[in-house]
């Protein structure tokens, strides 16, 4: 899978517009898409813009809404 956990160092960049990302959300996130992937990484969601928009494709493809729409909310704005 595309979302897959590779060793990584501590996040370097915020979200878009300079809030503070939602670490509770995208750890729900991660519960919920670990049905359909290995494991997200989170410090690498807030580093990688390409990575969060894999991860955010391949939760689109899931067949649960949940995750369809908890992605779109928690991902858009790291990408």
């Amino acid at each position: 899978m595309a979302c897959l956990q590779s060793p990584t160092a501590l996040p370097r960049r915020s979200p878009a517009r300079g809030a503070a990302p939602d670490l509770v959300a995208l750890t729900d996130l991660k519960w919920l898409m670990s049905a359909y992937v290995e494991r997200i990484d989170i410090p690498r969601l807030l580093r990688e813009p390409a990575y969060a928009q894999r991860c955010l494709e391949v939760a689109r493809t899931t067949p649960s809404e949940v995750v369809q729409r908890v992605a779109t909310r928690v991902l858009s704005p790291l990408l």
